[in-house]
């Protein structure tokens, strides 16, 4: 894990990083905690967290190794992509899609 991993990954631990003041733990806390959705895909059935801060930006935080358990990101991975180049998968962009359209997903000023 580099150095920048340490400060995005400080709630993992619970424990934000002690150079951290209370409005940047704030901001973190509504990034990676408020408002995510929990989505699954109807292809493979994998669950990420989604959450919406505008009609462009999307913010998808998976609770598993994408590789691993996405069937299009893994084939992607077999024939020789880095998985860190990869955007996404397509099937759950349209799962995600989806549940805005449902509702079960908002975005702010809707």
């Amino acid at each position: 894990m580099g150095t920048t991993d340490v400060g995005a990954r400080w709630w993992s631990s619970g424990a934000a990083p002690a150079s951290a003041n209370a409005d940047t733990i704030a901001d973190m806390r509504l990034y990676v905690e408020i408002g995510l959705v929990p989505v699954s895909c109807d292809q493979c059935g994998t669950e990420v967290l989604v959450k919406k801060n505008s009609d462009k930006h999307t913010s998808v935080q998976w609770t598993s190794d994408a590789t691993t358990s996405c069937p299009e990101i893994a084939e992607k991975v077999a024939h020789g992509t880095p998985a860190a180049q990869i955007l996404g998968c397509s099937k759950l962009k349209a799962c995600i899609d989806a549940a805005v359209q449902r509702g079960d997903v908002t975005v702010p000023g809707d």
